[in-house]
């Protein structure tokens, strides 16, 4: 009598158990959810597919610098470093091609109304304007000393063209692709899309040299700065711009570390000898991964969020007429 008393417990446990399965399936059939995405959350999946696609980007476009030879000298090697992330604008290229995530090229082009030529350079004079004002304070404090190098115009606007390059891809993964797809899930709450792209943003760094939790932080509100711009202004572009801005005035202009890595060719160079660590400068990581600079981007991004309410700026939605995934 025991026995079948458990034989008919197991029977039921496992009767539940097959039915659960099956609605976990038909749970991912309905709403349109893999079951990875299930298992990860949306978001987090999110993160994985955005992180594979920085790296299958990478070792496309480091392929190429090598096939190329542009790491033989010290123009070559700069703007190398910097075009080697087209591959990620490639990996990005065939990614949208996939039916489901076509509506980001909307984002990435001139789908969303907020992307021309005004906000381009309105997004290049706030990154120039913010990178200049934090490398002002450090120099005037004594804790760097630069002296001229050279200026030579076709290298500069080759350099220029692959700064682009390079923050522009960031951009396209962090306030592109995980940005909208995040707001593709959840609809209505772009605050968690803003979120979790700025921490995606902090996070991939943490292999660079100098990192700290300072710097971390520092490239949190860099994201929460960028995605306003997205948000409130209806510009990836701007952010783009915004992002170039920055590190071609840190790392072309002013030859210092950006985000921890030094470039061989700069107009400007860094007497490095007499650098030194302090509230304003970080050796390691340069004016980024300090509270000025941090303080700096947290102002620019109070007043562009006050600026965009006032002006009452809606974002495009790109995933109009799109059923949720």
């Amino acid at each position: 009598m025991a026995n079948n008393e458990q034989r008919s417990e197991q029977s039921i446990a496992e009767q539940n158990i097959a039915e659960q399965s099956t609605a976990v399936q038909g749970g991912a059939q309905k709403t349109g959810k893999t079951i990875p995405q299930i298992i990860f959350g949306s978001a987090v999946w999110t993160c994985i597919l955005a992180y594979l696609l920085i790296l299958a980007g990478q070792i496309i476009g480091e392929l190429v610098m090598l096939v190329s030879g542009a790491y033989k000298t010290d123009l070559g090697l700069t703007a190398g470093l910097y075009f080697s992330f087209i591959g990620i604008w490639f990996v990005l290229f065939l990614n949208g091609l996939i039916k489901k995530n076509r509506p980001l090229f909307k984002a990435y082009g001139t789908g969303c109304k907020g992307n021309n030529a005004l906000n381009l350079l309105i997004g290049y004079l706030i990154g120039i304007g913010m990178n200049g004002a934090a490398i002002l304070m450090a120099w005037l404090h004594g804790d760097i000393r630069m002296y001229f190098d050279k200026f030579e115009l076709i290298p500069f606007v080759i350099l220029f063209i692959a700064v682009f390059v390079q923050s522009a891809a960031e951009e396209m993964v962090c306030r592109g692709f995980i940005y909208q797809r995040v707001l593709r899930t959840y609809r209505n709450k772009f605050w968690l899309a803003v979120l979790i792209n700025s921490v995606f943003f902090g996070l991939i760094h943490l292999g660079n040299d100098g990192i700290s939790a300072l710097a971390v932080v520092d490239l949190v509100v860099t994201g929460l700065l960028f995605s306003a711009m997205v948000y409130y202004f209806d510009s990836l572009w701007m952010a783009m711009a915004a992002h170039a801005g920055w590190n071609f005035t840190q790392s072309i202009l002013a030859g210092l570390p950006n985000s921890g890595n030094v470039v061989p060719y700069s107009v400007f160079k860094l007497d490095a000898a007499t650098a030194r660590d302090s509230f304003f400068y970080n050796v390691a990581f340069g004016v980024e991964g300090t509270i000025p600079a941090i303080a700096i981007q947290a102002v620019v991004l109070i007043a562009l969020v006050a600026i965009g309410i006032k002006l009452g700026g809606k974002p495009t939605d790109i995933w109009a007429g799109e059923e949720s995934r």
